[in-house]
Parts: structure tokens; sequence; C-alpha cells
């Protein structure tokens, strides 16, 4: 809002404006001896741009499943470069399932932005999850939010793996994954999500034209 005596606008309105995407706290990992699995050792979260905190526990386990393992080959390991964060975010709400299955992707490219991943390179990856990663049904009756905080309590716990097994007890959940994938269809689409595409939905539209939404 624009002061009316001075002409500018005011200080806090200016801030408000200006808040953008972001992570808090620093990420601490733990590789296991065979450098397959990946161990947060503190609780850090990523805050969207609709200021929807996505916060992932200490001692979370995470092996980059959530992005399809075609895509490892095309641009690198989810847990190589400036992205690694946002996999993390990304492979926890993968697991948990307590959000949409396309806000959970959408989320991932807003965090590889706010990781300095180029925006080409995002829409690429944010391509790959939404054409072959996980898809889920979010049952009516289950309470995201208490799911959520009894997930971050329990493993934060004493920051101790003992409480990993201990999970709310939630109604099953249909899982949908794409059972075959055409690679090289993907990798010739790769140039235009990157040069055609200036969004997410832009994304989403050349996929479910020239790949299809579901099998």
């Amino acid at each position: 809002m624009i002061d009316p005596d001075t002409g500018r606008e005011s200080i806090e309105n200016a801030a408000e404006r200006t808040i953008m995407a972001h992570y808090t706290g620093r990420p601490r990992f733990e590789w296991d001896e065979d450098g397959r699995i990946m161990t947060l050792l503190n609780r850090f979260a990523f805050v969207d741009d609709a200021r929807l905190v996505w916060s992932v526990p200490a001692m979370v386990q995470v092996d980059g499943a959530s992005i399809p393992k075609f895509a490892w080959s095309i641009l690198g390991s989810p847990f190589v470069g400036r992205y690694r964060k946002a996999s993390v975010v990304h492979d926890w709400y993968c697991d948990i399932r307590t959000r949409e299955w396309k806000a959970t992707h959408r989320m991932f490219y807003e965090a590889m932005r706010a990781s300095k991943v180029s925006g080409a390179k995002a829409r690429i990856m944010y391509a790959a999850v939404y054409y072959a990663g996980p898809r889920w049904d979010i049952a009516p009756d289950y309470d995201a939010e208490l799911a959520e905080t009894v997930a971050a309590e329990v493993y934060s716990l004493d920051q101790s793996a003992m409480a990993v097994g201990e999970q709310l007890e939630r109604p099953e959940l249909a899982l949908w994954q794409r059972r075959q994938v055409d690679e090289d269809a993907f990798v010739a689409m790769c140039d235009d999500f990157a040069k055609r595409c200036t969004s997410v939905e832009d994304v989403e539209t050349m996929i479910d034209d020239h790949m299809g939404a579901t099998e």
C-alpha cells in the first residue's frame, strides 16, 4: 500500500511483498556405508512462495527415489549439486504423502529455484517427476496436519533412529507410478521443457498433450 502523505510504500508492506521462497536451517547429512542412503541429522524446512512450510524432521533417511532413476543419467544424482536440499524435502513428502502429489512436485520446482538451480534445468527436473514420479490420493478422513506434527515429534525425539518405526496409523493411500516410461521420448522433449516452457503449467500441458497424463 502506498502512503498517501509520502507517496511511498511503507517499510512493512515492502518487506511483506519481497518475502520469497527460502530454506530455514542448515541441513547436515550422513551417508551409509555403501553410499546409497543419506540420513538427515537435523531438522530443516523449505518455505514456499505461499508461505507453506515443508518441514523435514531429523533422522529421516532418503535415497532419491522420488526422482525417476532414468532422469539421473540425464541430470545427475539428486544428491549432487544445487538441488540436493530440494530432493531431500521432495523425497520426504513423497514418503509420507500428507499433501497432494501435484503440490508436492510443484514444491520441488520452487525449492530447486530457491537453491539457485537454473529455470531450464528445474523445468526438466519437474518434468521428470510430473511424468514418471509418484502420484497418490489423499483419503478424505486423513488428518494431514496431525500426521505431520506427530511424524516430526517422533523423528526428532532425542534425534534417535529408535523412534523411526513409530508411525501415525493412517488409511491406505493409493499410490500410482507410471509402469512404462518412454525415456527416448522424454529426452527428445527436454529441450522443449527448457526453452519453450516458462512455467510448471506449461510443462504439465506439454507432457499431458504429448506423453499422456496417465497410462
